[in-house]
């Protein structure tokens, strides 16, 4: 050491919080769920081809959730609205990085045209939801409903015109994560916006992650709040189920 030089002393280091020591068991944990199960088109079990009247409703998750994991947002209404035992009504989730998948179910259930189909889908899986809505456009195949819920991705702001009715749940508190605020349609003459519909989460609301692992309700920030909000979910299927029915 050069005379007159002396080390810099180390600052001593703060200990990491729950969230920092949780967080990457909580991806890596994720990733691994995918290498050992990827989602096969033999997981769906709608009857295939549907009979007309028949209706299609196909839910995308977000970020790297496996399809089936139940006590996430999107399953969550899948299993609900399933459990009604609603008649000519298929409900299906799909990952939003598999949505070959979904391409494939739509082009075997509706061989002969006359498609009745919903979409919704959280946070990646919302934006998911429009890149398939415009796929669809494409083939000139109409959408009965999309629903995003703290829609996190490109272009998850026009609504293609293909699609009726649109609806867009969102929040933009304090955190890393805030979903599309609003949604506008590319053709007003050809889609109703229902409404943007704006949840809050302040750092004093809790939102406990029902039947979910110890450590999902460590994570507090509030797009994670969102996904286990019972409102929301709530808001979803009534969206859904309104759609059934018009």
């Amino acid at each position: 050491m050069r005379s007159g030089s002396f080390p810099t002393p180390c600052s001593p280091r703060e200990p990491a919080s729950p969230l920092q020591r949780w967080l990457p068991l909580f991806f890596f944990s994720t990733l691994l769920a995918h290498a050992a199960h990827p989602q096969q088109f033999s997981d769906f079990t709608t009857p295939l081809p549907l009979k007309d009247g028949e209706t299609l409703v196909i839910g995308i998750v977000g970020a790297w959730q496996h399809w089936d994991t139940d006590h996430y947002l999107v399953r969550r209404v899948h299993n609900h609205l399933r459990a009604l035992g609603l008649p000519n009504v298929h409900i299906e989730t799909v990952e939003n990085h598999r949505l070959e998948l979904a391409k494939e179910l739509i082009d075997k259930a509706f061989p002969q045209g006359n498609h009745r189909i919903i979409l919704y889908g959280h946070s990646l899986g919302g934006a998911a939801t429009l890149s398939l809505a415009r796929h669809l456009q494409k083939k000139n195949i109409p959408v009965l409903l999309t629903v995003q819920i703290d829609s996190v991705g490109f272009r998850d702001g026009k609504i293609p015109a293909n699609v009726q009715r649109a609806a867009n749940l969102y929040q933009r508190d304090f955190g890393p994560i805030r979903g599309q605020s609003k949604i506008k349609a590319q053709d007003n003459t050809k889609t109703e916006i229902l409404g943007n519909w704006r949840f809050r989460y302040p750092p004093t609301r809790i939102v406990p992650a029902l039947g979910a692992p110890l450590y999902h309700n460590l994570l507090v920030i509030p797009h994670h709040k969102m996904e286990y909000d019972p409102e929301v979910w709530f808001k979803v299927e009534s969206l859904i189920l309104s759609a059934l029915t018009h």
